[in-house]
């Protein structure tokens, strides 16, 4: 449940891409690389409209970069018996991680070796992406899923493959009705131990884990998918 690649991420390289941007910073700063004051905020134009004094601008990119990694570390030492659920929280807070990174990044290189930050232009195309990255991903997530039953269980949103697990690794199947107001919304969900994905208010299928997990899912067949589980678990 857990990939290799994704602790490498977690472990190794965000944690190292973190500290050389941070250097990086604070050399800019400590040998006059960025103007002061620099510009931390643009309009929708890309230009330049907020500033702040050169000294201060580490305090305003290091929360932003450390921030997910905190929160990663917090999640990991407070929920270490939920390896599904902390690959998940991990996945997401990586996705932050590296959108921030990329916007500061580019916030910072526009006004390297500049005189006065107000000549400084945030890339128009990175911004109308970010702008397109949030619906979009709302869109992704509240999509319906399918349940696949193999030798793993398989769910799709729009035909992506975003969870996997060893039919091995479940321990117990049931339908029950399943409803955003017990997960806080709709949309992919963490409540307690358990993963949703509620696409809307209905009938769904919950999967126990031998972790001690659950994954419910919103399906419109879920007494199909039951029969099916069932049939996986008792062979």
């Amino acid at each position: 449940m857990q990939l290799s690649f994704l602790r490498a991420l977690r472990v190794f390289l965000i944690p190292a891409s973190a500290a050389l941007f941070l250097g990086w910073v604070w050399f800019l700063i400590s040998s006059g690389g960025l103007p002061d004051p620099v510009a931390i905020h643009w309009g929708l134009s890309g230009q330049a409209d907020g500033f702040l004094a050169r000294d201060s601008y580490l305090l305003v990119v290091a929360p932003a970069i450390l921030i997910p990694l905190v929160l990663q570390v917090l999640f990991y030492l407070i929920q270490k018996n939920v390896p599904l659920i902390q690959t998940f929280v991990a996945v997401v807070l990586s996705i932050v991680y590296w959108m921030l990174l990329l916007i500061m990044f580019f916030a910072t290189i526009s006004q390297v070796g500049l005189l006065n930050a107000g000549q400084s232009t945030f890339p128009v195309l990175l911004f109308a992406v970010l702008l397109i990255i949030i619906p979009v991903s709302l869109w992704f997530s509240v999509a319906f899923p399918s349940i696949e039953i193999g030798t793993e269980l398989v769910v799709r949103l729009r035909g992506i493959k975003v969870l996997s697990v060893p039919m091995q690794d479940v321990l117990g199947v049931e339908t029950a009705s399943i409803s955003s107001w017990n997960f806080g919304g709709l949309g992919i969900r963490v409540s307690g131990k358990t993963l949703a994905f509620i696409p809307s208010k209905g009938a769904g299928v919950v999967f126990s884990l031998k972790t001690g997990e659950k994954i419910a899912v919103r399906s419109k067949q879920a007494s199909e998918v039951l029969a099916l589980a069932l049939a996986k678990l008792g062979g």
